[in-house]
C-alpha cells in the first residue's frame, strides 16, 4: 500500500480503485490507512469544513516524513517533499492541520499556508487573512514569506 501511495504523493485517494489494485474491500483499505497513520507512516488529511472526518475517506494522503519519500521513490518531486516536510514539522509540534481551498494547509483553523519554492506567488492566499507562504530556497522572512527551513525548529 505504501508503494502505491508513494508513487503519487500527495495522494488523492480513490478508495475503490485502491481496493481493486490491492484486491481488498473498501472498509479494509480504510482500516489499513488508519493503521498506517497510527504507525506514523502516513498523514491523512481532511478539509477543515468536514464534520466527523475520521469516519470518512481522507481527502489527501501524505507520507509522514520526507525520508519515506526517498526510501520508496527514486526521484521524489520537490513540491511533494516541501509539503511533506511542512506537514511533518507542524503536525509533530501538536498543531491541527487541515486542507483548505485557499492554500495548501490551514493550521489550528487560524493560519493559512501555501508551500512552495523561491518564486512561488502568493496569488492563492492574497485575499486570505492570516495567510503565509512557506517558501523553500529563501534565507530570511519577508512580509508574509517564511523560510520553509524555519518550520524545522517546531519539531
Amino acid at each position: 500500500m505504501l508503494g502505491v501511495i508513494s508513487a503519487s504523493v500527495p495522494f488523492t485517494p480513490n478508495i475503490t480503485a485502491l481496493a481493486g489494485k490491492m484486491k481488498m474491500g473498501r472498509d479494509t483499505v480504510n482500516l489499513f490507512l488508519l493503521h498506517l497513520e497510527r504507525a506514523r507512516l502516513l498523514n491523512l488529511l481532511h478539509y477543515s469544513t468536514k464534520e466527523v472526518a475520521a469516519l470518512q475517506k481522507p481527502d489527501k494522503i501524505y507520507l509522514e516524513n520526507t525520508n519515506l519519500s526517498y526510501a520508496l521513490k527514486d526521484q521524489p518531486e520537490k513540491g511533494s517533499l516541501r509539503e511533506t516536510f511542512f506537514l511533518n514539522q507542524v503536525r509533530n509540534s501538536k498543531h491541527q492541520v487541515h486542507l483548505t481551498d485557499e492554500g495548501d494547509f490551514i493550521v489550528d483553523k487560524k493560519w493559512t499556508f501555501e508551500v512552495g519554492g523561491r518564486t512561488k506567488k502568493d496569488d492563492q492566499i492574497k485575499k486570505v487573512k492570516n495567510a503565509f507562504l512557506a517558501a523553500d530556497e529563501i534565507d530570511h522572512a519577508y512580509q508574509n514569506r517564511i523560510p520553509l527551513w524555519l518550520f524545522g525548529f517546531l519539531y
